[in-house]
């Protein structure tokens, strides 16, 4: 079914301090901005700083903004399916305040990452080398840890969505194999456009170009690009990070300033049944004091503010 694609969720940045929030809203909602979405830093301050959600809130209320859309926090510990053993108990805690905020906050969406599960010793080796931490081991942590997380935010109200990103534990089609063995109407995936593009084939791309800090997460540091994620991810989608990179590197580039196909993407999103949202993640240099100007190239490439 052709849908009408949702309104953008635009940041005022994570670099804005308590005083700077009423400006930065402002600004969005002079562009004509309905939704926002925070990062990790932002959704943590609003759990830890009361000034700075009272702030956020009440400007949020005088711009007549909502807070669609959060993204829990990421580091290795923090995601679904590390192999540490300490890591499940601190991501569930994680996960618990991460959640309790968005809904006190009002999000509709939580978006969280799978750990890089492969390779681990060579992604993370503060926490040492991990003998068998690989995909299908994965797969039972993260499963486990979903078991425990989707209860609480059906009861919170919020949905769960987990991001691919450019490992072997992450691409679309390991994404959508999670969804299969775990069907439940608060849990769907974010699909997101700069890492999808990291990892889809192209005339001539050779694994030897990708940032070695992607490549490091592969086995022989030689990435297998993928068919096109969306293609494997379009039932589960329900919110989308939207930015742009020459197809080498995690640039976080406005769209339009690579080489993302976005007639395609959009044309394929609009098809998306379950898509709720779609979020802007371009890099904090693009907010500054006119965050809003970032809208003007998402309307160029399709994607309406």
């Amino acid at each position: 079914m052709d849908i009408k694609l949702p309104d953008v969720s635009f940041n005022f940045g994570a670099d804005a301090t308590v005083e700077m929030i009423p400006r930065r809203l402002a600004n969005l909602a002079s562009y004509g901005v309905k939704r926002v979405m925070l990062d990790a830093r932002q959704l943590m301050k609003a759990a830890d700083d009361l000034d700075y959600l009272r702030v956020l809130q009440n400007t949020l209320r005088e711009n007549d903004l909502v807070v669609y859309d959060v993204h829990a926090p990421h580091g290795a510990h923090d995601s679904f399916g590390f192999p540490a053993p300490e890591a499940a108990h601190l991501c569930l805690e994680m996960a618990h305040k991460a959640m309790v905020t968005a809904a006190e906050i009002g999000a509709k969406t939580i978006t969280f990452h799978i750990a890089r599960t492969h390779r681990v010793g060579a992604m993370a080796d503060e926490y040492g080398v991990f003998e068998k931490a690989e995909l299908e081991n994965a797969r039972a942590r993260i499963l486990r840890q979903l078991e425990i997380v989707l209860p609480e935010a059906e009861r919170l109200g919020v949905m769960i969505a987990l991001e691919n990103l450019f490992l072997p534990s992450s691409t679309g089609e390991y994404l959508a194999s999670i969804m299969h063995d775990m069907p439940h109407p608060n849990l769907g995936l974010n699909y997101d456009s700069g890492h999808a593009l990291l990892l889809e084939k192209q005339p001539d791309k050779q694994s030897e170009e990708i940032a070695e800090w992607i490549r490091i997460g592969w086995d022989d540091n030689r990435v297998v690009f993928q068919d096109d994620q969306l293609d494997a991810m379009l039932p589960y989608v329900i919110t989308c990070h939207i930015h742009d990179n020459h197809g080498k590197d995690d640039e976080h580039l406005l769209p339009g300033q690579g080489i993302a196909d976005w007639k395609h993407i959009v044309e394929r999103l609009r098809l998306a049944p379950r898509l709720l949202s779609i979020q802007s993640e371009v890099k904090t240099k693009y907010y500054g004091d006119e965050p809003g100007s970032q809208t003007l190239a998402f309307c160029a490439c399709g994607f309406g503010s």
